[in-house]
């Protein structure tokens, strides 16, 4: 877990650029700038749009009707206004807030070790993460939350072996400001206090308090708006118990990680934990199976399930047998919640793959906790230290393997919103 204290900042920076010459390049290549609204930008645009042509009232500011909270919507607005108000300009606050993802990442991977050139690797790790691409184009929580993760990040981890308070300040600030974006940043506090625990015990206390008082910052706009999100959206996003969410998500792990269940399976040991918990996914979609029917319109006054996403549409496009359906979700299930704990029992981890994985097990069992809509997408946000760990972990067969994967998913994605 020891963190490199050399920088190759100029490969670092080479590695940023590449990444914004790629999102520009696809900003003006591609069709997206002629095109209306992507997902759900005809939802997430209306506050930002309010705030921009009415001004900064309350109701505007806080009282708005979304799922993300004011730390995603504000500083969209005042970029978005910056940039001329136009749903281009704010998609265009999207690729900046990529390419900031992708200097803290770099400076993340250079703290794993990362050298030279390999720090282009990762950029094209990050761009082919699924989903990434297409929102670092468009108006969605995504990246500017993740921006935020990451901050977080390098602040436990340039700063972990010093427990002053400065730093367990800084991370408890940021993820206050990411709790008043989304909430999924919770994982994230998990596996960073689990992280420090393992390797200080009772002196990792600093970053425990730090994370335990920004959650009760968020108190207040949990009160205001009587829920997780705001009123109108809470049939669709809630608390509640479900195991289909569980189900559907473990199946949707299979391209983030199943590679670890192919890599780990070499050693020995690991061998009756990665069957153990294939078994267990495979028979919890069995047990829970999610339904994957798509309803033509979102009824918000009543209680709504959507599983939706790359799973559930390959899912849907190999058969339209509900059976033969149920075997492939359990199938892919077995795959991703074995290759999640693979990836725990590689023999050789830096610190970036040991908060994936805590941070991807504490958000996957979030989900057993919550009602409604339940999309791939959303493990993006815990994925996002993925890159570094592809390469530092695999085989370099296996990444190329992985990397091929994730670009077929990423041209799919691209293609079909962009």
């Amino acid at each position: 877990m020891h963190s490199s204290r050399k920088h190759d900042w100029g490969w670092m920076f080479l590695s940023v650029l590449f990444v914004a010459a790629v999102l520009l390049g696809v900003r003006y290549s591609s069709g997206i700038l002629q095109t209306g609204f992507v997902f759900d930008e005809k939802y997430i645009t209306v506050p930002i749009d309010n705030l921009i042509e009415h001004g900064w009232s309350v109701q505007n500011a806080i009282d708005f009707e979304e799922t993300k909270g004011p730390a995603m919507i504000w500083p969209y607005a005042v970029l978005g206004d910056l940039f001329g108000g136009s749903l281009n300009a704010l998609r265009f606050v999207s690729v900046l807030c990529s390419i900031a993802c992708m200097g803290v990442l770099s400076f993340i991977a250079s703290l794993c070790g990362v050298r030279k050139s390999a720090h282009l690797i990762i950029a094209l790790g990050w761009l082919l993460l699924p989903y990434s691409l297409v929102f670092s184009e468009i108006v969605m929580g995504e990246v500017s939350f993740m921006l935020l993760e990451l901050l977080a990040v390098a602040v436990f981890i340039k700063h972990r072996d010093h427990y002053k308070l400065l730093a367990p300040l800084c991370f408890g600030l940021l993820v206050a400001i990411a709790l008043h974006s989304r909430i999924h940043v919770v994982a994230v506090v998990g596996a960073v206090c689990v992280v420090s625990f393992l390797r200080d015990g009772f002196r990792s206390w600093p970053w425990w308090v730090a994370g335990v008082l920004a959650g009760l910052l968020r108190i207040p706009l949990w009160i205001r708006w009587e829920g997780l999100v705001s009123p109108k959206y809470q049939n669709l996003h809630g608390l509640g118990f479900r195991l289909e969410s569980l189900s559907y998500l473990a199946a949707a792990l299979a391209p983030f990680v199943g590679i670890f269940a192919v890599c780990a399976w070499k050693h020995k040991e690991a061998r009756k934990w990665l069957f153990a918990a294939g078994a267990f996914a495979f028979l919890l979609v069995i047990v829970a199976t999610p339904n994957l029917h798509i309803p033509e319109s979102i009824d918000y006054d009543s209680p709504n399930e959507r599983f939706q996403g790359i799973v559930g549409t390959a899912v849907q496009m190999i058969a339209s047998d509900q059976t033969i359906q149920k075997l492939l979700l359990a199938i892919l299930a077995a795959v991703g919640l074995a290759g999640l704990v693979g990836l725990q029992k590689m023999p050789q981890k830096n610190v970036a793959s040991q908060l994936s994985f805590y941070t991807l097990t504490f958000g996957w069992l979030l989900y057993a906790f919550t009602q409604g809509f339940v999309f791939d997408r959303f493990l993006l946000v815990w994925a996002f230290l993925l890159p570094i760990v592809w390469w530092t972990q695999l085989p370099r067969t296996l990444f190329v393997l992985q990397s091929t994967a994730m670009l077929i998913i990423t041209l799919r994605l691209a293609v079909l919103w962009l």
